[in-house]
């Protein structure tokens, strides 16, 4: 990036207002973000997602809050896509040019690997929806051989506008306004300082809050015709560019989940402690009415016919609570789109097949949006540095979409059979049981085959 610009101008509106759009996802995005933030994120958010009961005190609902233990079902959903997509390293193809190849080692200056850098942002636009990737600049007061482009992952909240325009028969990037807060150290404490990048094509502006507004504390020039900046979307579109979380349905049934559990163990602690009931007059207490309950006590009543009884509940609220969550887990397992995770007994093998076939289609739908962000990404940095023009692009990438779901092992008794009968050679049995995740990626067959 140029030199900061001396003069500071300050801006006439703010910078920091996001669009209808991003407004309305936001919402979606925060129940997913505390989903991901497990347990102490849903507590945090206190109300926000466990609701206080009219009459409910403030002491009781904090303690009803403390009890309640979050089922981790969405997070574990999206770290099972991922991990599917990136079991196995990218390739970069032949002709990725060879020094945009060494930059990749270290694609975010932070020692990661582009592996690593996209795991993150596929992670990010698997739980919101829309995941963005920076291709950035440092800055010319940087040493040159740290002059060269490196890739940041953006969170969904992080950019707060972005509209795209018809420019030379496609539509492309316009506006995009980025919002970031920078902790900043004085002495011993630290503050947060909020951050706007603006970005156009061939253009940039950084502005900085200041005492009295927004102030411009940078401007300039990329180069470049694009915007060095790459949406992955895949969830269901909110305006032009904007997404909500894919796997909103499942947060939903998390969240249901998480009110339900509360609830069970609420009452569950209330069930445990029998309610001591007494038929007659008002007994002999103690001091202020009290009455000591207890194995070295005994009760008295000063009529004869006086009963002393425990009411205990009869557990049906305790077993509906139950039958509710259990619903809830199986609903939740359906949509995790988690083909490794058996089904229950009740689920044909019919059934089962096709969920597996639909979540694999999606999976590998994702995989491939993915590898064509990527390449518009080297095609950015390759532009930016010089290595290619930005039409040529910067080379290809390959993203793993050869991954099958096991449901019940009878696809692999089926390889069983078919390599006993001759009708499948040793190498293809090896690779399908590699690929199905039985023989992990580091086995090679060529090599067992000259073991003794």
């Amino acid at each position: 990036m140029p030199d900061p610009v001396p003069d500071l101008v300050t801006a006439p509106a703010d910078p920091a207002r996001p669009t209808a759009d991003y407004l309305a996802c936001a919402p979606h995005w925060a129940m997913v973000r505390a989903l991901m933030g497990g347990t102490p994120a849903m507590r945090a958010a206190g109300e926000g997602f466990l609701p206080r009961y009219e009459a409910e005190d403030r002491d009781a609902y904090r303690t009803r809050l403390a009890r309640a233990v979050l089922l981790p079902a969405f997070a574990g959903a999206v770290r099972d896509i991922v991990g599917r997509v990136f079991a196995r390293p990218l390739l970069l193809g032949e002709d990725v040019p060879p020094r945009l190849r060494g930059w990749l080692e270290d694609a975010d200056l932070m020692g990661n690997a582009l592996h690593r850098v996209a795991e993150r942002w596929f992670t990010e636009a698997v739980t919101t929806g829309i995941g963005w990737l920076q291709v950035e600049m440092p800055g010319r007061d940087q040493p040159e051989a740290l002059r060269r482009p490196y890739l940041i992952v953006l969170s969904a909240e992080e950019v707060i506008a972005a509209h795209a325009a018809r420019r030379a028969g496609r539509w492309r990037l316009d506006h995009a306004r980025l919002r970031f807060t920078a902790r900043e150290r004085q002495g011993f404490t630290e503050r947060g300082v909020d951050h706007v990048q603006v970005l156009e094509p061939g253009s940039f502006e950084s502005w900085r809050r200041g005492g009295t507004g927004w102030v411009r504390t940078d401007k300039g020039e990329t180069g470049l015709g694009e915007l060095p900046l790459v949406p992955l979307r895949l969830g269901p579109a909110e305006g032009a560019l904007f997404a909500r979380p894919p796997l909103e349905g499942l947060a939903h049934l998390n969240v249901a989940h998480w009110q339900s559990a509360s609830d069970q163990r609420n009452i569950l602690t209330l069930g445990r402690f029998a309610m001591l009931a007494l038929s007659g007059p008002a007994p002999e207490g103690g001091k202020e009415g009290g009455l000591a309950v207890g194995p070295k006590t005994f009760l008295h009543s000063p009529d004869a016919a006086a009963r002393w009884y425990y009411v205990e509940p009869a557990g049906t609220a305790i077993q509906a609570g139950e039958r509710d969550l259990a619903r809830l887990e199986a609903q939740m397992e359906r949509l995790a789109l988690d083909p490794l995770v058996e089904r229950s007994g009740s689920q044909t093998a019919t059934a089962a097949a096709i969920a597996a076939s639909q979540a694999h289609s999606v999976v590998k739908a994702w995989a491939l949006a993915l590898k064509d962000a990527l390449e518009q990404a080297l095609a950015l940095m390759a532009a930016w540095s010089g290595e290619a023009p930005l039409a040529e692009g910067g080379g290809r990438v390959d993203v793993s979409t050869d991954f099958a779901e096991v449901r019940d092992g009878g696809d692999l008794d089926a390889l069983f059979k078919a390599r006993a009968a001759g009708d499948l050679s040793r190498g293809a049995y090896l690779a399908e049981l590699q690929r199905r995740g039985v023989l992990s990626l580091a086995f090679d067959a060529q090599a067992d085959a000259l073991a003794p």
